[in-house]
């Protein structure tokens, strides 16, 4: 098969809970699958749970590649050529330890409990501003939005809130690329002098304690940048899980009467969130086999936390939203060295978003169907960017 033959990997206008029609019928191929990207390059799709794990264990998978500048590419975008970071896996592999052990404690038990309050303030601001209105309200925009990008910022030690996102938005386009180039250069400027400032005045935020490691700038600002792109994909995931408590009202009454059901709750939206394309890309650095498939050196593997989360093998009723579910073991936060580190702060903003949500209006719904949520590809509002994949929650109470 040629690779213009290989099934093409697209955006969909998915629905919140639904596995999407191309990603059913990749799966239905088999566990690992070959297909094409939108650069036009080859790439295997990892579809199932059990293959997705033992990928993700596997120290031959990683961010590194022979020829960095011929590499095989998910998308044409200068923030994803920040994660190769090496020709040599094992440079590769001590960056990545290196930078995780830079970042860890700033994940500490005692500064997500700190920031937990901070969180809980604002989610608690929103919700003021937006019950005084009259029904319906778009929660995205009035709340998925601009509360992630202020945790965002609180964690980094950004105080310019409007202007931060206004760049990320641009240099996370998906097209158009000499915009986005420029978009890119002018976000990782402003991060250079972010990073400097940081270094002659530090605060209790995440760049002043990478400053304090044995980093030098330039790594620092690939870090926050990629910390930053990866977050993207936050207000989506709250909007989602938004979504689905407004569309599921037994499954809304049962944490309504029973707060205890919040945590399991919050694992179900993670397993349950993403609407649209999202894959992490990694790179083979020697053969290897899984299954009947052999992936061969430098090739693409296209790593999808979500979809694994719908299979069949693994979760009974996968496509059934259960705020009880346990065991839930998705794979929403990826797996082994690359599990994400900022887990806790994501679960801390999903925690206090909807147990604030569900106390203030235990009766919210939809003002649309939960297929009209996601947002359609070819709308005026799908701007091709990074983490898209909901335009506009209009709710009620």
């Amino acid at each position: 098969m040629t690779v213009d033959e290989l099934p093409l990997l697209r955006s969909e206008g998915s629905v919140v809970g639904r596995l999407s029609p191309l990603m059913r019928q990749l799966r239905e191929r088999g566990p690992v699958v070959k297909v094409r990207t939108r650069t036009g390059d080859e790439a295997w799709l990892v579809t199932r749970l059990a293959e997705l794990k033992q990928l993700l264990k596997d120290r031959r998978i990683g961010r590194s590649h022979p020829d960095p500048e011929n590499r095989p590419r998910y998308l044409d975008t200068p923030l994803l050529d920040t994660l190769v970071r090496s020709d040599d896996p094992e440079v590769a592999r001590e960056i990545h330890v290196k930078t995780r052990a830079a970042l860890t404690p700033h994940f500490s038990a005692k500064r997500m409990a700190d920031l937990r309050e901070r969180v809980a303030h604002r989610v608690a601001g929103h919700l003021d501003r937006i019950t005084a209105k009259a029904p319906p309200v778009d929660l995205h925009a009035e709340l998925s939005l601009p509360l992630s990008f202020e945790v965002l910022c609180d964690l980094l030690g950004v105080a310019e809130h409007d202007e931060f996102m206004a760049m990320l938005a641009g240099a996370g386009r998906l097209d158009e690329s000499e915009k986005v180039a420029v978009g890119a250069q002018e976000l990782f400027g402003y991060l250079g002098e972010l990073v400097a400032a940081k270094r002659r005045e530090p605060g209790d935020d995440l760049i002043s304690a990478l400053c304090e490691g044995e980093i030098d700038d330039g790594t620092v600002c690939e870090l926050i940048s990629t910390i930053s792109f990866s977050y993207l994909v936050t207000p989506s995931n709250l909007s989602a899980g938004i979504a689905l408590f407004a569309s599921h009202p037994e499954q809304r009454e049962r944490v309504v009467h029973e707060p205890e059901l919040l945590e399991t709750a919050v694992e179900e939206v993670l397993r349950l969130s993403k609407v649209d394309e999202s894959f992490q890309p990694r790179y083979a650095s020697a053969d290897i086999t899984i299954g009947d498939v052999v992936i061969k050196a430098g090739d693409l593997v296209l790593c999808d936390h979500y979809s694994p989360s719908f299979d069949d093998r693994v979760f009974t009723d996968p496509e059934t939203f259960d705020v009880g579910r346990s065991p839930n073991p998705h794979l929403a936060f990826s797996h082994g060295l690359s599990h994400c580190i900022g887990a806790p702060l994501a679960r801390i903003e999903l925690q206090e978003v909807y147990g604030a949500l569900l106390r203030r209006l235990p009766n919210l719904s939809l003002a649309v169907p939960l297929e009209k949520v996601g947002m359609p590809v070819g709308s005026e509002d799908d701007d091709e960017q990074i983490g898209n994949g909901i335009a506009r929650l209009p709710v009620t109470w």
